[in-house]
């Protein structure tokens, strides 16, 4: 399978790197082990649009953090993607915490993030009434947002298919080719060979040991993991914005977070692990993400609370993101390391990388604009906030939207069917398409609905849905024939 660029990893930095370069006439082939989107960081984190003022001038993180948010701002229309354009506090508990908000307000003004102020304890809780009254200051950033991060991985790669890239799911990259000068032919995968000038490593947590193949050892990724409550959306009003403590040196603490579909939310932890698929939560995170949520909001009504998690980031040891083109093997780019806020600088990471390969790599891609471009992209209608007419109106012209699937969400049977053909093959992958699962009930209610659907849609048996793909069937068989088996022993 030859193409002119292949991209391992398709969480967010690697979908909107994709998205970008296929604003140019290029065969560009996405890979990632997953059986859904988004998998790994990008589909486990608090989902913040950050202000650009937590970075350190001079660093990568702080080079494309402010104008990635600007570009967030804008794509949320054209990717038709949910934004709370919500604002973000960071508290002060003490004068020295406030010395702390002044030394983050000059590193957002020398990073060009707008609007920063502090603002006293007092107005805070005029904003946010349920908030600590121990704070004694906040540093407002009104650009700062809550994104559905589900929404904006899905949307950054279905921008990048309808302009011609190609995804490849469950698709695990073993190695890299080389050419007989030793510079790069594409990589090797579970699924064959594809061949490629130019390979761009976006694996997250893996990114380190994809680095090492091509003999770069310059940075080192510390998988570190971080765990969330999330609260029924009932909740959702307790807390209008983004609220962090002032950060330490394991990042920038427990958040308490309003989502941008209404749920309360707080975490993450930051614990170092060597495993960069442990996703576990356990007691003791949890009730770290609990101390610093009630440190925040003493209130937090943690018995609304419907499901944990936890998330794995990329951390490297100097903190900084790792973005640049190896000299040998030549066609080797990394996009590693990406962590907060790497969500936010996705698309300015993407563009610099575009960037990267016009000036450096000329003589092995060609980069030049497609006019044909298609910049839109539409989600699949969100049934849950459409009135009444509008719901009327699309049930009329589709009677399976007329069909509730999940009561929680309000998802309707048309919209799972329009994930099924953008390409949903799993329970999760609806979930994430659709948030079919993701309310008060976890999917107990509509995940057997939801099978049946696929099942149907896709013309396969119903055991052989699974969750996540792979072995995680939902069902094994028959409860007839597995007990008349048994007895048959």
């Amino acid at each position: 399978m030859n193409y002119d660029i292949v991209i391992i990893g398709s969480g967010i930095t690697g979908a909107s790197i994709a998205r970008e370069l296929s604003r140019y006439k290029l065969n560009i082939a996405v890979l990632d082990k997953a059986s859904e989107l988004p998998a790994g960081a990008s589909r486990a984190n608090s989902s913040m649009i950050h202000g650009g003022f937590d970075d350190k001038p001079g660093t990568m993180k702080a080079k494309f953090c402010v104008p990635g948010n600007k570009l967030w701002h804008s794509l949320k229309d054209e990717l038709d993607v949910h934004v709370d354009e919500c604002g973000s506090f960071v508290c002060a508990f003490s004068d020295d915490e406030i010395k702390h908000l002044e030394l983050l307000l000059n590193q957002g003004i020398t990073n060009g993030a707008p609007g920063l102020e502090i603002i006293s304890g007092d107005e805070l809780r005029k904003r946010e009434p349920n908030v600590s009254p121990e704070i004694v200051a906040a540093l407002w950033s009104p650009e700062a947002a809550i994104i559905n991060n589900f929404e904006a991985v899905n949307a950054m790669i279905e921008s990048a298919q309808i302009n011609g890239a190609k995804l490849f799911l469950e698709t695990q990259v073993t190695g890299l080719l080389l050419d007989d000068k030793g510079n790069i032919r594409g990589v090797a995968t579970n699924k064959g060979d594809f061949t490629a000038p130019i390979v761009i490593n976006a694996g997250g947590t893996h990114s380190g040991e994809i680095a090492s193949w091509a003999g770069d050892s310059s940075f080192k990724i510390i998988p570190t993991k971080g765990e969330y409550f999330l609260l029924d959306r009932v909740a959702g009003t307790f807390i209008t914005s983004f609220l962090f403590s002032c950060p330490s040196k394991a990042g920038k603490g427990i958040t308490v977070l309003r989502t941008a579909e209404g749920n309360l939310m707080s975490g993450p932890t930051a614990t170092e692990q060597e495993d960069p698929e442990d996703r576990a939560t356990t007691p003791e995170g949890l009730a770290e993400v609990l101390k610093g949520a009630r440190k925040l909001v003493p209130n937090f009504p943690v018995n609304m609370n419907i499901t944990t998690f936890a998330g794995v980031r990329a951390n490297t040891e100097s903190g900084d993101f790792e973005i640049k083109a190896l000299s040998k093997p030549r066609g080797f780019i990394n996009a590693a390391g990406i962590k907060s806020p790497g969500f936010t600088s996705s698309p300015a990471i993407a563009k610099y990388i575009a960037d990267m390969i016009k000036e450096e790599f000329a003589d092995r891609v060609k980069l030049i604009p497609d006019e044909k471009f298609i910049p839109e992209r539409r989600n699949i209608p969100r049934f849950l906030y459409l009135d009444m007419d509008e719901r009327k109106k699309l049930a009329e012209k589709d009677s399976s939207y007329a069909q509730i699937v999940c009561r929680c969400e309000t998802v309707t049977e048309g919209q799972v069917i329009e994930a099924i053909r953008r390409g949903a093959r799993t329970i999760s992958a609806v979930k994430m398409m659709t948030r079919a699962g993701t309310g008060r009930c976890q999917g107990g209610f509509c995940c057997p609905r939801v099978a049946e659907i696929l099942s149907r849609e896709l013309n396969i048996p119903l055991d052989e849905i699974t969750r996540h793909g792979g072995e995680s069937k939902l069902l094994v068989g028959k409860t007839k024939e597995f007990l008349l088996k048994k007895e048959a022993k």
